[in-house]
């Protein structure tokens, strides 16, 4: 039995967008990353990534540094593009399936979605755990940065998703130690 979380990171690859759509300076993102990586760093074990550069590869390289592990993964077949960055990921794994694939049931492989960001891709990671529920029978739990999305989603999309807000490290641990109480 293990005593940490599994999570997928999710945010954008343009890390401009944080900076666009959160009004956040990149002195004040790169303090709310370490934060962020200090706190999963004591509740969670691994962090799946797609490990394309962008908030989610940030984050997941400080977790790292602080003794996470960090897996890439990749659609079937690879991708070639994005070879440099597989040098920050203790293990690299192809999922079974394309981009598609990948994008929508990642989550499936941990036990919530840690949400750092919004872009097109990150909307369709957390509408898609609707779908783990009714069909996989898994409730997955997304837990949402109010610092770098800082705005709640709209009620006819929450209503039929597991959406925790957090605008501090403190809730986010709270929400941490609860999941780890129904998941493991």
């Amino acid at each position: 039995m293990r005593d940490k979380l599994i999570t997928l990171i999710a945010g954008p690859t343009d890390r401009t967008k944080v900076f666009r759509f959160a009004d956040i300076s990149k002195e004040e993102y790169n303090s709310r990353l370490n934060e962020l990586a200090e706190t999963l760093s004591k509740n969670v074990g691994v962090a799946n990534i797609i490990p394309d550069q962008g908030v989610p590869f940030d984050l997941a390289k400080k977790f790292r540094e602080l003794g996470g592990v960090v897996v890439g993964y990749v659609p079937r077949g690879g991708c070639e593009s994005l070879e440099d960055n597989f040098q920050y990921c203790d293990d690299v794994r192809e999922f079974d399936g394309g981009w598609s694939t990948l994008n929508t049931c990642l989550s499936l492989r941990g036990d919530l979605i840690t949400v750092i960001g919004m872009s097109p891709g990150t909307i369709v990671e957390v509408a898609y755990t609707k779908y783990h529920q009714r069909y996989a029978g898994k409730n997955m739990p997304v837990l949402m940065d109010e610092v770098l999305v800082p705005w709640k989603l709209p009620d006819f999309l929450s209503e039929e998703l597991d959406l925790r807000y957090f605008n501090d490290v403190m809730q986010l641990n709270a929400y941490l130690n609860e999941i780890r109480g129904e998941q493991i």
